[in-house]
């Protein structure tokens, strides 16, 4: 075995640590070697590793060296994906959204309180395998920012006979009563109508609430930087990439006692759109490298004779020790995002060094649904009256975000783009082109209505695509020789729900083989059709001033579309599109949460459906979102193609 062969291991996880930044914020160069690269060399490497152990004669030796090169590959192997660029873009909200919607920490916890309710559930799929198919919910308003643990310990029916829940924390899935599915619980035995019903649920809320919260902002021009709040340091190690790198330590005398989930590390693009993550590391990403490098040493020298398995594990427990020195209590956090970070946003949430739970004892009141879900039967006047709650604000992206649709000029400036291309031997045989280019569509208020597979539509066959070699000709797909059946140079493919499902904001996707022209493209111009609703039309409503079919008691709206007709009716018939609207309601300071939806229906004609809302707080205005027309619209591109790697754009 070669010295190059060992030290490449330490030389791919260099690459990997010095992948391109940022690029005026927006760009990012590619990868100095593709992904494929990277995993086959590591592979590579460990495989001439194991063989070399094969023909040692101290077994001890053979047997620790392989134990801690099996262990740091893998570790290696998880960081490549770390480091790697972003493959697509995803959103979210930030996680303490809810904080300026109620006074103090007091009020959110009073209101989330409130917030849990149980409700009976009546044919839930999950419960089928069960007799009588009954169950029961538990819902929260929103999830609680801060520490805390949930636990229901029983259910109480009418009679007074109660049933104890799975205990969770013990990994409990089932009782002899109650079985724990994925939406809720189900009964192994039948509860009729007839029978006593479940009346409440008991449990227990244990809250702790932070002293402070200490929030960090970090751009890429501030790499090495250190900043400071209250005793507690912050400094950004890395920021490149997608992804960002920072360690937290503190004063003397400051306690650092911060949980995994203490530590917000969020990141927005250069829109103020917060990025979802993707990957997380808690350790040291330089370490394995730093491993590495002593196996090196620790496998020529066993390859040379001159290394005992007493030496090795000396030497090795020896840099273990060295790196729990460096890292002494600092707490290092490594996150990486689908998209281009334009800012880091760090929140610590500091909690007293003797902090202890509140303990909050709950009986939640069960609300029975009627059943069957008919109208006729009388059901309507048997829905349960949920007690008024204090209001929780939505933070459905819709809700908040400023734009509701794009517009040519606006589209051109915020679409986004994924491309890769896989040079050399080895293709993956499953891909039918070496290369790809995704388009991602940016969060709209319009995404309420249109899915990335409703953007393409039908009319992403009107899209056009010119290719040009180095000198500026354009190419086209060169004709298929005797070994070849059919060549398909490129094809350009609209979002699906498979494709949506895994990049849920791509609206399309262009392939290509570069090998299949009459000459390597290096660059590709064309446009896209997109389909977008900028006739998004909002029909507010006062609760004194509703239309026919549409009653609303405190927090319950029912809306009969026997006796309301809505502004758009679509053709297709299922629960979301039948309607194509969408609806909310408000006070004065914003949405709604919807607690829960219920639809019954009229026999006559056509099973006209009623749905039945309730609303976290009182509503003093209903709001119907309707779609309107689409219209399409002409996104323009030219793009250089990548040689070999990744770009984002």
């Amino acid at each position: 075995m070669t010295k190059f062969k060992l030290v490449a291991l330490c030389s791919t996880l260099s690459s990997v640590l010095l992948l391109a930044s940022c690029v005026g914020g927006k760009d990012m160069k590619q990868e100095q070697q593709s992904v494929k690269a990277q995993f086959e060399q590591l592979a590579a490497v460990n495989e001439s590793r194991k063989a070399l152990l094969a023909g040692l004669e101290d077994q001890a030796l053979a047997r620790l060296l392989w134990q801690e090169q099996h262990a740091n590959y893998f570790t290696m192997l998880n960081l490549i994906p770390f480091h790697m660029g972003p493959g697509e873009f995803q959103y979210t909200q930030p996680w303490l959204l809810r904080l300026p919607d109620y006074a103090d920490f007091a009020k959110l916890t009073d209101t989330y309180k409130q917030s849990l309710l149980a409700m009976s559930d009546y044919e839930n799929s999950e419960c089928m395998n069960y007799a009588g198919g009954k169950g029961f919910k538990l819902h929260e308003g929103f999830a609680f920012p801060f520490r805390h643990y949930l636990h229901f310990s029983q259910i109480t029916f009418e009679d007074g006979r109660t049933l104890a829940l799975p205990d969770a924390a013990n990994n409990e899935r089932a009782t002899a009563d109650i079985a724990q599915v994925s939406s809720g619980y189900c009964f192994t035995s039948p509860v009729t109508a007839e029978s006593p019903q479940p009346a409440t649920v008991q449990g227990e809320l244990d809250i702790e609430l932070p002293t402070a919260l200490l929030e960090f902002k970090f751009t890429a021009a501030d790499v090495g930087k250190t900043a400071e709040q209250d005793g507690y340091l912050v400094t950004l190690l890395e920021f490149e990439n997608g992804r960002y790198v920072i360690e937290v330590d503190a004063k003397e005398n400051v306690p650092l006692n911060f949980g995994n989930r203490d530590i917000l590390a969020e990141a927005v693009d250069s829109h103020g759109q917060y990025l979802a993550w993707r990957a997380t590391e808690r350790t040291s990403t330089r370490n394995p490298q730093r491993i590495d490098a002593l196996l090196e040493s620790l496998y020529q020298r066993a390859e040379q004779g001159t290394l005992d398995e007493t030496e090795a594990r000396n030497e090795l427990t020896a840099l273990r020790d060295t790196l729990r020195a460096e890292q002494g209590r600092k707490l290092f956090l490594g996150r990486a995002f689908n998209g281009v970070v334009e800012q880091a946003h760090i929140t610590l949430m500091v909690y007293a060094s003797d902090s202890q739970p509140v303990s909050h004892k709950l009986e939640l009141p069960v609300h029975n649904f009627p059943h069957p879900q008919r109208v006729d039967d009388g059901n309507l006047q048997l829905l349960p009256k949920i007690p008024l709650t204090a209001p929780v604000y939505s933070t459905l992206a819709e809700h908040r975000l400023p734009i509701v649709e794009l517009d040519k000029a606006a589209m051109q400036q915020r679409v986004s783009m994924v491309q890769w291309h896989e040079a050399g031997e080895g293709l993956d045989p499953e891909r039918e082109h070496s290369g790809q280019i995704g388009w991602f569509y940016p969060p709209v208020q319009t995404d309420i209505f249109m899915s990335q597979q409703d953007r393409a539509g039908s009319i992403y066959v009107l899209a056009t695509f010119d290719f040009y070699d180095a000198q500026g000709k354009q190419v086209v797909a060169r004709e298929a020789n005797e070994q070849e059946s059919e060549l398909v140079a490129f094809e350009y493919k609209p979002a699906d729900k498979g494709l949506s499902s895994v990049y849920s904001r791509m609206f399309g996707r262009l392939e290509y083989s570069p090998e299949r022209f009459t000459n390597t493209p290096v660059r590709v111009k064309g446009s896209l059709p997109v389909l977008v609703a900028p006739n998004l039309n909002k029909q507010s409503y006062t609760t004194d001033n509703l239309p026919k079919g549409i009653r609303l008691t405190s927090n319950q709206l029912v809306i009969d579309y026997a006796v309301f007709t809505p502004l758009e009716v679509a053709e297709v018939s299922d629960n979301r599109t039948e309607r194509r609207n969408q609806v909310f309601a408000k006070d004065e300071h914003g949405y709604l949460v919807e607690m829960v939806k219920q639809t019954y229906f009229h026999h006559q004609p056509k099973r006209t459906p009623v749905d039945v809302y309730y609303f976290y707080g009182k509503p003093e205005t209903i709001e119907i979102w309707y779609r309107g027309k689409l219209a399409p619209v002409d996104y323009e591109f030219d793009i250089e193609l990548v040689n070999d790697g990744i770009q984002v754009q």
